[in-house]
């Protein structure tokens, strides 16, 4: 049956009920589909992180079912496989949650976010660390019902402002530096997680450590390679270079500026009749100023994301003494600023579009923010500021790689200075980000709404881990992009 037909019929079925479907069954035959590399081999599927207990699990519209057990978490000895999971401390799990189908079509999204059992469990975990660590879940075993006692580390609750003025912030943070410190799998991640890593280890003053990543990625690339990969070398070059005065990469930051600016699209006139596979002609979705997936302009099209992404690597490489052309900047910046909405809302290639938009909000703050302080720049930041407190509860429905909406999401919500975006995406995403956490000091991907998410399979706790290592050390930035 034609895919496009299928998704049509769905969207229709939405708008004529009002409602989303629960959970998707199987979640889209990930609950049995494992990475096949990296610390979560051995897990069974993309399973639902159930916190520091140690223990992942499906989810059901109002319970989890037990599905694998890391050795060595407190979860051992206490639950079993296939143990069914109906309430915490207490409390039953009375909201059904609701993934819902994807959000790549929808004209609009759903009201709700993770409420229901992820939330819930999430914010029990707060309140078990803030008090003795015991966390009590109401388990079903081969139909008998019983509370198992789950023994947390009372590591305390994160403060009114978190990550600012929060020891719990700060515990975690160290957990998750520790976690990539001297992991030598950072460097065959991929590269949003190779980057995030270095500039985790960056800010937290391992200067030797990234020395050792940087060197290894110090080869400026041949022009046609990926518009991601090269922005985030040059980002993680650029700012280990002004933490360290370290010469040796400033020929490779200018060769990746010069590979970067042949990427851009001078004319989408030069596009108009651009076709791409099944897809047919494609030349309508190509903007002056923009960059698309490959420095040859390749593929369907420019998206905001890898222009804004782009920007920030030409600002950072600029304050390195790069030589970079300002009208290409110029025009990078007005492509993305064309592809927002008056509700602070950026589009997937232009202001149009139904994907969660977090991580392209965040990314144009910084891109913006790294840019000068000006009044187009300043009202700008505001208006995607707004764009980020509307998108608070679809943090992690991101296209393609979730992890990169969380990242750029939070990380442009500090950066923005907008005190109410922060505490909107930090405080709302709250109980998200417990459960996120495992029992060894890193964070691991969680299921979201789109159907083409792939973020689990290409860095299921290395991009997330760095990125919390971040995130939750903000108060104190290091970093030249985290700047406000």
């Amino acid at each position: 049956m034609n895919y496009c037909r299928i998704a049509l019929s769905f969207v229709l079925l939405v708008f004529a009920t009002g409602n989303l479907p629960a959970i998707e069954k199987n979640n889209r035959n990930r609950w049995a589909t494992p990475v096949k590399k990296g610390p979560d081999k051995e897990v069974p599927g993309y399973l639902i992180n159930l916190g520091p207990t140690g223990a992942r699990g499906t989810l059901e519209s109002k319970s989890f079912t037990v599905k694998y057990i890391f050795a060595g978490s407190p979860a051992v000895g206490k639950l079993k496989l296939d143990d069914v999971i109906t309430g915490v401390n207490g409390k039953p799990f009375k909201t059904e949650h609701q993934f819902g189908h994807h959000l790549t079509r929808m004209k609009k999204f759903p009201k709700v976010g993770y409420e229901g059992p992820l939330m819930d469990f999430g914010n029990a975990i707060e309140d078990s660390e803030g008090k003795d660590g015991k966390l009590t879940l109401s388990v079903t075993r081969g139909g008998k019902k019983m509370d198992v006692v789950i023994q947390l580390e009372a590591i305390g609750q994160f403060s009114k402002t978190y990550p600012y003025a929060c020891k719990k912030s700060v515990s975690i943070a160290e957990a998750a530096m520790k976690y990539l410190s001297n992991n030598e799998h950072i460097r065959r991640e991929p590269c949003h997680a190779k980057c995030m890593s270095g500039l985790a280890l960056l800010a937290a003053g391992k200067t030797d450590e990234v020395k050792k990543l940087v060197y290894s990625w110090n080869k400026i690339p041949k022009f046609g390679i990926w518009v991601w990969p090269a922005s985030y070398q040059c980002i993680l070059l650029s700012e280990y270079y002004l933490a360290t005065k370290d010469k040796a990469v400033l020929p490779t930051i200018q060769g990746l500026v010069d590979v970067l600016e042949k990427g851009q699209v001078a004319d989408m006139a030069d596009y108009k009749d651009r076709t791409h596979g099944k897809m047919g002609n494609v030349g309508h979705k190509f903007r002056t100023g923009g960059f698309g997936h490959n420095t040859n302009v390749g593929g369907y099209g420019t998206m905001t994301i890898t222009t804004a992404l782009a920007v920030t690597a030409f600002e950072l490489a600029k304050d390195c003494g790069a030589k970079v052309d300002q009208k290409k900047i110029d025009l990078a910046l007005a492509y993305v600023r064309k592809s927002t909405t008056k509700t602070g809302y950026i589009g997937y290639h232009t202001h149009r579009g139904a994907y969660s938009a977090s991580g392209r909000q965040g990314l144009a703050i910084i891109a913006h923010r790294l840019a000068g302080e000006n009044k187009q720049n300043n009202d700008y930041i505001k208006l995607a500021s707004l764009g980020l407190s509307n998108s608070k509860k679809y943090l992690n429905d991101a296209h393609a790689d979730n992890i990169l909406a969380v990242c750029w999401g939070l990380l442009g919500a500090n950066v923005s200075g907008d005190e109410k975006a922060l505490r909107d995406m930090m405080d709302y995403n709250k109980a998200w980000l417990n459960m996120a956490r495992c029992h060894d000091g890193s964070f691991v991907s969680l299921p979201g709404r789109d159907m083409y998410d792939k973020g689990y399979y290409m860095s299921s706790r290395i991009h997330l881990t760095a990125a919390m290592a971040l995130v939750l050390s903000m108060e104190k930035p290091k970093l030249q992009l985290l700047q406000k």
